[in-house]
């Protein structure tokens, strides 16, 4: 049985952060003119995050926690982009060498961003499943050390951090929704809450094209996604590690589906009305809120987990369109 993760631990981690990490705002947010004054959706802006996305908490947590000998050696890690930019930061802030395996069709952005911190990238092929071996061959051929933030518990405990800024900032909030890929976010934002106030109903988005968390409640067990197909290129997880799993299972009250469109109108919505550029893994909270899936008359906040998102498909997005997703 999976041992999960205390909140000791997690208090302990957040203590131990850099003055790098950014306490994120929390803002209330209006569709429309009717509603100003009298929101019920506030949003946690992880996107106005150092490196514009909420992974640096658990980045600088692991390295962090490095021994000496893993810190010389330097890492290699597997992303999507968002958890690679962090790790590029944190090993650039803390001098440890970092490699990045990605998929060759993330997001050119992302791609331009990781290098500007004068980190590798080695690529694999379109395949969430590709990039496990292609981490452990670097490790093989450079000596260096794997994380698997898949299954990494640190990962966890570390964007777990979110979850006590949340408690902090809003003690009577009612919901909690958040974006999930492999889970290692909501496992740490459920974990964080939950343990602290229990009452707090945690409810997961994925995309009705990446839905590996949702099936996998469904069987009862980690399942494998056939085939992936979303704009929502953070998300990319085919299959949820079997740690954050184990959290989910146990203090996620439920995962919805939310379709491109909704994930679209979410994005302009939050454009025009908010003044804020989330890209469309980021807008998944907002748009399960909008389609009244997470519930609307509870005093809610929907996490923006990143802002990382091409010119194009901003243009695309507000000329009413929808981006070619991202297949694996």
């Amino acid at each position: 049985m999976t041992e999960l993760i205390t909140l000791k631990e997690i208090e302990e981690a957040r203590e131990a952060l850099p003055p790098d990490i950014r306490w994120t705002p929390l803002v209330p947010f209006s569709r429309n003119s009717a509603e100003v004054g009298n929101e019920r959706l506030y949003l946690k802006l992880e996107n106005l995050q150092v490196t514009g996305a909420y992974k640096p908490r658990a980045a600088f947590h692991i390295l962090g926690s490095l021994t000496p000998e893993e810190r010389e050696s330097g890492v290699v890690m597997s992303s999507s982009g968002n958890f690679a930019q962090a790790f590029a930061y944190a090993g650039k802030r803390l001098g440890i060498p970092v490699v990045v395996v990605m998929m060759e069709n993330m997001s050119p952005y992302k791609i331009e961003a990781i290098r500007g911190y004068g980190t590798e990238i080695v690529f694999c092929e379109n395949n969430y499943n590709a990039r496990k071996p292609m981490m452990e061959k670097v490790a093989r051929e450079r000596g260096m050390h794997v994380i698997n933030t898949a299954e990494d518990h640190r990962v966890a405990v570390g964007h777990a951090g979110i979850g006590l800024e949340i408690l902090d900032d809003m003690p009577d909030v009612e919901t909690v929704i958040v974006p999930c890929s492999s889970g290692g976010l909501i496992a740490g934002v459920a974990s964080a809450i939950k343990l602290r106030s229990p009452g707090v109903r945690i409810v997961g988005v994925n995309p009705e094209g990446g839905a590996a968390i949702h099936r996998s409640l469904e069987a009862g067990e980690p399942v494998t996604l056939d085939r992936w197909e979303s704009m929502a290129d953070g998300l990319s997880a085919t299959r949820p590690g079997d740690f954050p799993f184990a959290h989910i299972r146990e203090r996620v009250d439920e995962v919805v589906l939310v379709s491109e469109e909704e994930i679209a109108e979410a994005f302009r919505v939050l454009f025009s009305r908010g003044k804020i550029l989330a890209e469309p893994s980021g807008a998944v909270s907002v748009a399960a809120w909008m389609t009244g899936r997470a519930g609307e008359g509870a005093k809610t906040i929907a996490v923006i987990s990143g802002g990382n998102v091409t010119a194009e498909i901003v243009s695309t997005l507000l000329a009413g369109g929808l981006p070619e997703p991202i297949r694996q």
